[in-house]
């Protein structure tokens, strides 16, 4: 284009076509407003055309949030004055998600990335952002409500069905290049679907039943029987042993669990062979609350928040460790809001701390067992919601695994297709996202899979078994990995 142009300029010349000088000044001033009024036609163009994102983008990341990706904003559910709860219409969602729509440059980022879209589920991120938008601009268009398009339905800009195919995983945010937060969108919207209007998918039924009755997602299960992983392992309850350093928070997988009890009695074997002084709730534990959040059961989930942060609060707890990253997350991130704050690690943190500190010593590797090689695969709300992929591949270093990465790592890992509730959801379309990553897990030839989440732990022992039943793939959770080298 610029030798185009400069050949256009040349011509001008050598054709006679300026004179003089005094036409050269014309022909400059006729060139300088033609510039000018192509640019402020193009300026007042741009906010009515595809390309305004050039507008919103720049506020748009300015505003970003600045706390953690893993918080979720409460709901007031005390107001008296509300009508709905969640967002059922534009007009209820904040001025940052609509600045969100506004910013989208459909560059397919977030698409490319999300394991709910990739493994055939109506979900598309970038569709959620557009929806922002053009609920916005139906809503201007049409000051009378009746006769609006639908926010959320069949008929409506987004799909019921849309909307519980979210795994929460971050991937679509993590890859946006604009700060676009679709998972708070989607809550809002699950939130609005469950507490005005009551619509949920039938296995959340018996979910809710059980958050309700025994404070845990799990069924079959009694409250009373929360501590009874821990009879005979010699661990204190706050009720008897308040004067300690940690709360070894368990979690719902570790206590009930039958898989997951094992790692919580790996955790404990730990913990005290390196000298580290800890008590758990018991019975006076109950569900963090990420499950009902993220299934958009608001209610529930501030029930079970308010009743922990009154049990902790009542024993002056400080410091807290947890091998559940959505345990971690929430008590970190969200705790705070409703009063709550505490030094808060994930056991692969406090591992790495013990191991660094010379309190914790493990023994070598046999050496029959060096070339075996071992897999991490990230739990999302340890690494992309809270930043943290060092610390168990410190772990599983200083164990001595041969350790080798799958294809999609760290922030740009997939999901095992249970976070945002689907763990208590049936998946029946598309392929399965655990099987997804079972696939590559299995592709490395690897003889375990490490995990450090309870969550991804089923996922990978289910999907393992049916990708690659011949291959005898284990999965383990780096405390237990850890806890068989302890000297």
């Amino acid at each position: 284009a610029p030798l185009f142009f400069s050949k256009i300029f040349a011509n001008v010349f050598t054709l006679g076509m300026v004179e003089s000088a005094s036409s050269w000044v014309h022909f400059d001033h006729v060139v300088w407003w033609l510039h000018v009024t192509i640019l402020f036609g193009f300026m007042v163009f741009l906010p009515f055309s595809k390309h305004q994102h050039f507008i919103w983008a720049f506020p748009n990341i300015f505003f970003r949030n600045l706390k953690s990706r893993g918080r979720l904003r409460p709901l007031d559910l005390e107001d008296e004055n509300a009508e709905a709860f969640g967002v059922g219409k534009a007009e209820d969602f904040t001025w940052k998600q609509l600045l969100d729509g506004y910013s989208c440059v459909e560059c397919g980022r977030c698409q490319e990335v999300c394991p709910a879209y990739n493994s055939g589920k109506p979900l598309d991120p970038r569709k959620i952002a557009h929806d922002l938008k053009y609920s916005l601009v139906d809503m201007i268009d049409n000051p009378e409500e009746d006769k609006r398009k639908p926010l959320i339905g069949d008929a409506g800009f987004v799909s019921e069905e849309e909307l519980w195919a979210c795994t929460t995983c971050g991937a679509c945010m993590e890859a946006c290049p604009l700060e676009i937060e679709h998972i708070p969108a989607i809550v809002d919207m699950r939130r609005h679907l469950v507490l005005t209007e009551g619509k949920i998918p039938n296995e959340l039924n018996q979910t809710f039943t059980n958050l309700e009755n025994n404070f845990t997602p799990w069924s079959g299960v009694s409250h009373s029987t929360r501590a009874d992983w821990a009879k005979d392992q010699e661990i204190t309850t706050y009720a008897d042993n308040p004067d300690v350093e940690y709360c070894f928070w368990v979690g719902c997988a570790g206590s009930y669990d039958e898989r997951y009890k094992k790692v919580s009695r790996a955790f404990s074997k730990i913990l005290k062979n390196a000298g580290v002084t800890f008590s758990i709730l018991g019975t006076e534990e109950k569900c963090n609350g990420d499950t009902a959040r993220r299934l958009g059961n608001e209610y529930l989930a501030q029930i079970a928040i308010k009743e922990n942060v009154e049990t902790m609060k009542k024993y002056k707890i400080k410091k807290i460790v947890t091998g559940c990253p959505h345990c971690f997350n929430t008590i970190k991130n969200e705790y705070p809001d409703f009063g709550f704050d505490a030094q808060v690690l994930h056991h692969s943190e406090l591992i790495t701390d013990l191991i660094k500190s010379g309190k914790l010593k493990l023994n070598e590797v046999p050496e029959e067992l060096k070339e075996d090689k071992t897999t991490f695969h990230d739990s999302c709300y340890i690494g992309r919601h809270n930043d943290n992929y060092e610390s168990p591949r410190e772990v599983l270093n200083a164990a001595g695994s041969n350790l080798v990465e799958m294809p999609r790592s760290k922030e740009n890992g997939l999901c095992c297709g249970a976070g945002g509730g689907r763990m208590w959801l049936e998946e029946d379309t598309g392929s399965a996202i655990n099987e997804d990553r079972a696939k590559e897990a299995a592709d490395t030839n690897s003889k375990t899979v490490a995990t450090a989440c309870p969550f991804c732990m089923t996922m990978l022992s289910d999907g393992v078994k049916s990708v690659a039943p011949e291959k005898n793939i284990e999965v383990r959770d780096i405390a237990e990995i850890v806890a068989d080298q302890i000297q």
